[in-house]
């Protein structure tokens, strides 16, 4: 009995031995499988990703719209060119042509009354029923309507003051006179007696300078903004009768962009001096206009000039 309960438990342990190893075995056989895989996984999805960057579709990403082109025909376009390139008498002001930047704080007192009276009408100036020592009629136009023509321009923060005598020719006439003399009035307002006429100045055979509006943009903002081109002209005239006209790109005259020989008065009125065949060359002023009740005035600009002529 005990042999055979011996024969038994050799059997019994040996079977467990047995089926341990077997286990063993497989375990060892599992584990390069599944590194194996893992691998094929990781390096196919690597191929993938790589092959997706290089060859699958891309987002095509838009650059933000800053700007918008406008036609120099648009209607506000033509309005604000005329704001800046106004001049009493038909003579544009050289301000935005002889100051490199000009913002707000760049104009005087005279020259925002200069630029806000471009907008001014008949209507505007009332007649007191008053007459000045030489019987001349006394006219006045309110604050309110100097505000609102000063604000037009400058925008809001606009500030000025009313205790101002000046001389201002206007684009209409009353009596006969456009030239207008205006002082504080006790009473509110600017008297004024219209009392001479200045009539627009003929067209010089050679401009100081060309100017020509090129471009014009709408921002994002709402806001505006013209682009001028712009050459200066310096003149001799010869003891023939003749011209020589040096064309600059900056107001200073150190950038030479070309010099005209023997030009003579037929040959100018024939064949005139046009920006157009220097606008690569010529300076650029940049006019920016903001927003204030829904209108858009003057804010500022600059003359930029990045096109180096070089001199021979």
């Amino acid at each position: 009995m005990k042999k055979n309960r011996g024969v038994n438990m050799d059997f019994k342990i040996g079977d467990e031995i047995e089926e341990s190893s077997g286990e063993s075995k497989k375990n060892k056989n599992i584990l390069p499988i599944i590194i194996i895989v893992v691998i094929s996984l990781v390096c196919g999805l690597t191929v993938f990703l790589i092959s997706n960057a290089l060859f699958g579709e891309k987002e095509v990403k838009e650059d933000p719209i800053v700007e918008a082109p406008l036609s120099l025909t648009d209607e506000n376009v033509e309005i604000l060119y005329a704001y800046v390139t106004y001049g009493a008498g038909g003579v544009r002001n050289e301000k935005f042509i002889k100051e490199p930047k000009v913002t707000l704080e760049s104009f005087t007192n005279q020259e925002k009354f200069y630029y806000a009276l471009q907008f001014a009408q008949v209507e505007d100036f009332a007649a007191t029923g008053k007459v000045n020592e030489d019987g001349k009629k006394i006219y006045n136009i309110s604050d309110a309507k100097i505000r609102t023509y000063m604000q037009r321009f400058f925008g809001g923060n606009v500030t000025y003051n009313n205790a101002v005598t000046l001389t201002h020719p206007f684009s209409f006439k009353i009596n006969g006179q456009n030239i207008g003399i205006l002082t504080a009035s006790t009473s509110g307002g600017l008297d004024t007696i219209f009392d001479g006429v200045e009539e627009p100045k003929p067209e010089e055979l050679i401009k100081p300078y060309y100017a020509e509006l090129v471009a014009a943009y709408k921002e994002v903002d709402g806001t505006y903004r013209l682009e001028e081109k712009i050459i200066f002209t310096r003149v001799e005239k010869k003891e023939d009768n003749t011209y020589t006209i040096y064309l600059y790109k900056d107001r200073e005259q150190t950038q030479l962009i070309e010099t005209k020989l023997n030009q003579t008065e037929e040959m100018l009125k024939e064949s005139p001096i046009s920006i157009k065949n220097y606008l690569e060359k010529a300076s650029t002023i940049k006019y920016h206009f903001g927003i204030f009740n829904n209108m858009l005035y003057f804010d500022s600009s600059e003359m930029v000039s990045n096109v180096v002529i070089p001199q021979e």
